[in-house]
């Protein structure tokens, strides 16, 4: 099962990055009337829940979140915000695959809504990463629509 969410995520972060490189840096704090969050503060959110859910709590790695900066902060350029999410590439499959079954199966090892088990938290930040993947693929479609003009 390891193996598998970390491929899940790999792939999903890779496409991220891609669709995050093919948005106007102009355009990446731009959110279209009745859209809440930018290209920009999608990849902070992103990168802040996965780095502290599974690179901090599951993996030990070096990370402070500050969720409501994820949200306000809007001044990061392309490059901080690819790092970010490179960061996330290269921390996340790891962690994942190094979790031995017996963590998979036990309660995930800190206070969340609802009392899942490692996997089904894994699984539940997965669709999480994958619904703000469609969101930013949409705002990299519209961004390329409104930078022609």
């Amino acid at each position: 099962m390891q193996d598998i969410l970390a491929d899940l995520f790999e792939r999903d972060l890779r496409s991220f990055e891609e669709n995050l490189s093919n948005v106007p840096e102009r355009l990446l704090w731009f959110a279209p009337e009745g859209v809440t969050n930018s290209a920009g503060v999608l990849t902070q959110h992103i990168t802040g829940n996965l780095m502290f859910y599974v690179g901090a709590v599951l993996g030990g790695v070096e990370y402070q979140r500050d969720r409501n900066r994820e949200f306000s902060n809007t001044g990061a350029s392309a490059d901080e915000l690819l790092h970010g999410i490179r960061r996330a590439s290269q921390t996340i499959p790891g962690v994942i695959r190094g979790l031995t079954n017996d963590q998979l199966t036990s309660p995930y090892p800190t206070k969340i809504s609802f009392p899942y088990s490692t996997q089904q938290f894994l699984i539940h930040l997965y669709g999480h990463l994958s619904y703000h993947l469609g969101q930013l693929n949409y705002l990299r479609r519209i961004a390329g629509k409104v930078n022609k003009f």
